[in-house]
């Protein structure tokens, strides 16, 4: 019976990062571009972010051969993170809270820039209201291909 529970609850966090994820489209955002709901396998599918997860940058750069980050790159991708997040919370048709803010869930592209994905635990925000739905989203993580 327990089994049973926790797969529900997987897929309602599954199905709640896909309501978010097709919902928002923003330049430092990531992207959907598919998802797969086969048998008990779950698989978002994202665009592809050659720098990886900022953790990995600022945390650990000697063990993957790796130039420490400029203050003038941090600085860049802070407010690339910034701008999605004013997106998100205030400018999106329907606005969310990302509760789940860290370093492993901003990717950094080409050029480092910078991208936020899996959303945690969201509050969704209807328009006009001032309570708030509170809903279970995220991933697992990033894997590159």
């Amino acid at each position: 019976m327990e089994s049973g529970v926790i797969c529900n609850k997987a897929l309602d966090v599954f199905e709640s990062e896909i309501s978010v994820l097709t919902k928002v489209r923003h330049t430092h955002l990531v992207s959907l571009l598919g998802y797969s709901t086969q048998g008990l396998e779950r698989i978002l599918v994202i665009e592809y972010m050659h720098q990886g997860e900022l953790s990995r940058h600022l945390f650990h750069w000697k063990n993957f051969k790796l130039e420490p980050l400029s203050w003038k790159r941090r600085l860049h991708i802070a407010l690339d993170v910034a701008r999605g997040m004013e997106y998100v919370h205030t400018l999106a048709h329907q606005s969310f809270i990302h509760w789940d803010l860290k370093s492993s869930n901003i990717l950094l592209g080409d050029n480092f820039r910078a991208k936020v994905s899996d959303y945690g635990l969201v509050n969704l925000v209807p328009n006009g209201r001032k309570s708030v739905v509170i809903r279970v989203a995220g991933a697992f993580g990033y894997v590159a291909p």
